[in-house]
């Protein structure tokens, strides 16, 4: 299901690029402590994938500095 609730959030066609990516951001997400669910939350408040990419790119250096920290 939270597939189908991705691709319909990022306007997609079903295909296995698509999925591919999903899977990849999903698991970025899931690195800096997101669920899939708080993926899709994000995007569907208005959130725009760069925005978000940029968010999980943050928190990602942030755990490489200081990984106590969870500010990010």
């Amino acid at each position: 299901m939270w597939f189908e609730n991705c691709l319909a959030t990022l306007g997609e066609a079903h295909d296995e690029s698509v999925y591919g990516a999903i899977e990849r951001l999903v698991e970025a997400g899931e690195q800096v402590g997101f669920t899939v669910h708080d993926l899709i939350r994000m995007l569907n408040g208005g959130m725009t994938l760069e925005c978000l990419l940029d968010v999980i790119e943050v928190r990602m250096t942030g755990a490489c500095l200081d990984p106590e920290s969870k500010a990010a």
